[in-house]
């Protein structure tokens, strides 16, 4: 039998393990919630970035802007259709998301198609547990959120610091401890990278589209050269200077004489009529054809048999014999 003395010891082990066990799920729990919020705010700032893109053209029409006057609301991101369902306005701890951009640096242009929208979102308040920050918590939520995501440490609280050291931010709260925040860059909006569909960036540098085939373009406008393999154009082409071809230019459909068209042949040009000649008055003009297709035309001054040709020009035609 167990004596009371290793009966109370046995019953406060249990007591302990019961105490550690409760203490690691509280944690576990408190982790998953951490993530839970991480995830949230990744999908707001997820949605923030797309809004940008959207109205991009818009935000840098007018150059730098130090501070954008009505950066969007939660609700605005979702009547707009960035955010695919409402949102609480804050983080479970309190207090509300901000959304902050400016469009910079200070010396870009729109014209010149050089200005980045930076902006910023993070909670008002920073994360507390009792009253005292909880930076591990903070450390979970930016975990989370992703590499767009950084908090601010006990060390230099004044400066937020993304995953891994990737980037630093000033903290929009002061010299607090784990405060949140996601960003997108200081130099970068995330987007001016890409070609945009609202043409609001010229492109920067020669592009090669990997011999992929570009559809239903409008109007082509070249400065330089214009090179292709084929060239089919329903109607006319016109160019300002030479054409050049490296192999054969086609003009319409073509026959060669001895050939089958229809219920016929092709035969030869049997009518010449002259267009304009210079000859001497004293000698009569005859039109010579040798060839098989093509044919050379010969206008000569003297016989059918003359050999001296003389300047001019005259129409060929043809036509189909059954």
């Amino acid at each position: 039998m167990f004596s009371i003395v290793e009966m109370v010891v046995v019953l406060v082990a249990a007591a302990l393990m019961t105490t550690v066990a409760i203490k690691e799920d509280a944690a576990k729990r408190r982790a998953q919630v951490m993530t839970a919020e991480g995830q949230n705010e990744a999908v707001i700032n997820s949605a923030l970035s797309d809004w940008v893109t959207n109205n991009y053209a818009t935000l840098i029409a007018g150059g730098p802007v130090a501070v954008v006057a009505n950066p969007p609301t939660l609700n605005d991101l979702f009547t707009q259709g960035n955010l695919k369902q409402p949102h609480a306005p804050g983080p479970f701890w309190g207090g509300s998301y901000v959304i902050s951009m400016s469009v910079g640096p200070a010396t870009c242009t729109a014209s010149a198609g050089d200005c980045h929208v930076t902006y910023v979102m993070y909670p008002s308040k920073p994360l507390t547990r009792g009253g005292v920050p909880d930076i591990v918590g903070a450390s979970q939520i930016a975990q989370a959120g992703g590499n767009a995501f950084g908090y601010s440490k006990a060390q230099n609280a004044g400066t937020i610091t993304g995953l891994n050291g990737a980037w630093t931010a000033t903290n929009p709260l002061g010299n607090v401890p784990a405060a949140i925040l996601a960003t997108n860059g200081p130099t970068s909006d995330g987007n001016s990278v890409y070609i945009r569909r609202d043409g609001a960036l010229t492109w920067t540098g020669d592009q090669n589209v990997n011999h992929v085939s570009l559809h239903n373009v409008h109007d082509l406008d070249a400065e330089g050269t214009v090179s292709a393999a084929n060239v089919g154009a329903t109607g006319a082409v016109a160019a300002s200077g030479a054409v050049a071809a490296g192999t054969t230019v086609t003009a319409g459909t073509t026959v060669t004489a001895g050939t089958t068209v229809g219920m016929g042949s092709v035969g030869w040009p049997r009518v010449m009529s002259g267009q304009s000649t210079y000859t001497d008055p004293t000698a009569s003009i005859h039109y010579r054809v040798d060839g098989t297709g093509p044919w050379t035309v010969y206008i000569v001054d003297g016989s059918p048999g003359d050999s001296t040709a003389i300047p001019g020009t005259a129409v060929a035609t043809t036509y189909c014999s059954y």
